[in-house]
């Protein structure tokens, strides 16, 4: 309700513009038709002169009754003024934009793509109320986008979306470099026909723009209507301005977390991310002890420094890759292969006992038999491995105790086999 000090407020309820244009329209049509009547009346010249004049002067009324009460409503023409559900003090509103910038300077460089997530919406539901939001990037090509996140009210069917850029207005906006508005939800439920939309009325796309092109889009779904009016546009605009670096730098931090953990040479993981998920199984093992085994096998190549010596380090490298992708060629989908230091690799079993792990050994001992590396250009190599495995709760409870166990497995059985690495001309293995 309006104090009486508000300029906007009247003791008189004034009508809308919708009506004030009904009325101008209807005396519109009416005035001729009394027009032609008065004209077709049998009356002096000096009556019809005076009705006409009367007739006259009541048209101009409406009109001008009509001029007074649009003027006053006159963002119903331009659409300058906020919708209800988006009426901000001036002051409020740009306390929050700041608020926006400020997260930057404190969060910016330090929380995850998902955390950030979060947090940006969280503060754009303050300005722009929504239900569900999701972050599109688009592919290497620029042809499809995908939306990576997902927040609010039953926000998971909207993760992992995937659409090429000419369906759907994240598309539009990818494309176009505007924010774009789906006022009644028809695009949407056109480009998404296996999603539920029915709680929402209306959708806007916000371009997020690095170096005047787009690296992802800000999509929100809303339960109200929204009018694509010029402050709704300012508003985005100014939100998408805003959320865009937050994005770049923690898109930059998941990657600086990623180098962390990623080998350079294998692209597997490293020893630290082995230490992370072996800690997570562990817990997991822990809590439900015989229902959910876990082994651990500890990995080396046998004569893998003579190789160096030989063909030099180059070929070294290329035999750790080899090696790596063909260790991962043979795993499960849930086991977890890492590259430790020098020519060893780690992998995690979960939920496999012992009997398991020895089962999953010898198929990457079958998968080495047929695979050969080549060295050079006539010659090739049959890698041979060195395997040790350790079980939880048997041999032993955490994370060190087992890959120490694992390790000394490994060493016990490269003293008891003597077995080099087989090398062949390449004729006779082709």
């Amino acid at each position: 309700m309006k104090s009486a000090d508000d300029p906007t407020s009247s003791s008189v309820e004034r009508p809308s513009s919708e009506s004030a244009m009904k009325v101008v329209i209807a005396a519109g049509l009416f005035a001729p038709i009394l027009t032609f009547a008065i004209a077709l009346a049998a009356v002096s010249v000096a009556v019809k002169t005076a009705a006409l004049l009367a007739v006259a002067m009541v048209y101009l009324g409406v009109c001008i009754w009509a001029y007074r009460n649009l003027g006053t409503d006159e963002s119903s023409i331009t659409g300058d003024d906020p919708p209800s559900d988006l009426e901000h003090d001036g002051a409020e509103l740009h306390s929050r934009l700041i608020a926006l910038e400020e997260a930057r300077e404190f969060f910016g460089s330090s929380l995850r793509s998902e955390d950030m997530f979060r947090l940006v919406s969280s503060r754009v539901r303050e300005l722009f109320p929504f239900r569900v939001s999701t972050l599109f990037v688009p592919d290497e090509t620029g042809s499809r986008l995908t939306s990576v996140l997902a927040n609010g009210d039953d926000a998971e069917p909207f993760a992992l979306i995937e659409s090429d850029v000419s369906k759907g207005i994240a598309g539009m906006a990818y494309l176009s470099g505007e924010t774009e508005f789906d006022q009644d939800m028809k695009l949407e439920r056109a480009s998404r026909p296996d999603l539920d939309l029915s709680p929402f009325q209306s959708s806007v796309a916000i371009p997020l723009i690095h170096d005047g092109a787009v690296f992802a889009v800000f999509q929100l779904y809303r339960e109200e209507p929204v009018t694509a009016n010029q402050y709704t546009n300012d508003l985005l605009g100014a939100i998408g301005e805003r959320i865009g670096p937050l994005f770049l730098s923690a898109q930059a931090f998941d990657r600086s977390l990623s180098s962390a953990l990623v080998d350079p040479l294998t692209e597997l993981p490293n020893e630290r991310a082995f230490f992370l998920v072996l800690e997570n199984q562990l817990a997991e093992s822990q809590r439900l002890r015989d229902e959910r085994p876990l082994t651990v096998i500890a990995i080396d190549i046998k004569g893998f420094e003579e190789a160096n010596r030989r063909y030099g380090h180059s070929t070294g490298d290329r035999l750790l890759k080899f090696v790596g992708a063909t260790l991962r060629a043979q795993l499960r989908k849930m086991d977890f292969l890492a590259r430790s230091v020098n020519d060893e690799f780690l992998v995690i079993l979960p939920t496999a006992a012992s009997d398991v792990g020895e089962e999953i050994i010898e198929r990457i001992k079958a998968g080495f038999e047929t695979d050969k590396f080549d060295v050079g250009e006539h010659e090739s190599m049959k890698p041979w491995l060195n395997f040790g495995s350790a079980t939880f709760w048997k041999d032993g409870e955490t994370g060190q105790q087992l890959l120490r166990h694992a390790q000394l497995r490994k060493q016990q059985a490269k003293s008891a086999d003597t077995s080099k690495v087989l090398w062949f001309p390449k004729e006779y293995v082709n």
